[in-house]
C-alpha cells in the first residue's frame, strides 16, 4: 500500500511539475523506481542545499551541468545488514552518500543505493539514464 501511495504521489508531482514553466531544458534526478538488486535512496542535499521534500516527492528537475548530491539509503530489510544500519559510504568525500552527477538536458537519471556488504557499506548509483519523455 505504501508503494502505491508513493507512486501515486510521484505521478501527481510529475504531472504538476511538467505543467509548470521553465522546465524545458532541464534534467531529472529520479528516485522513484528501484530494481530488486538495489535499495531506495532519497535526495538529502543538492548543491549544498538541504532538501526538505516529503517522501512522496521522488523527482527533482535540475539545470544541466555538474551537481553535487548527498543521498541517504533507505534500507528496510534487516537481512541485508547483520548489525543494523550503518551509514558507511565508500565514495569520495567524508559525507555518506556524497557524489557528483553530470546532468544533461532532457535526460532522466534513475538513482538508488547499492548495498555492498552486510556490514552496512553502500554507495549511491545511477542505475539508468534515459530520455526524460520515456
Amino acid at each position: 500500500m505504501r508503494r502505491v501511495l508513493m507512486l501515486m504521489g510521484a505521478l501527481l508531482f510529475a504531472t504538476t511539475a511538467w505543467a509548470g514553466e521553465g522546465l524545458e531544458g532541464k534534467g531529472i534526478l529520479d528516485f522513484a523506481e528501484v530494481p530488486a538488486k538495489l535499495v531506495p535512496a532519497r535526495l538529502a542535499v543538492l548543491d549544498g542545499k538541504n532538501i526538505t521534500a516529503p517522501p512522496t516527492e521522488t523527482s527533482f528537475w535540475v539545470e544541466p551541468g555538474v551537481h553535487e548530491i548527498v543521498v541517504t539509503a533507505v534500507i528496510e530489510d534487516s537481512m541485508q545488514l547483520m548489525g543494523g544500519i550503518v551509514n558507511e559510504h565508500v565514495g569520495p568525500g567524508d559525507d555518506p552518500g556524497k557524489t557528483s552527477i553530470t546532468v544533461e538536458a532532457g535526460k532522466r537519471y534513475r538513482i538508488a543505493a547499492e548495498v555492498l556488504n552486510n556490514m552496512g557499506k553502500w554507495q549511491p548509483v545511477v542505475w539508468q539514464v534515459e530520455d526524460a519523455d520515456d
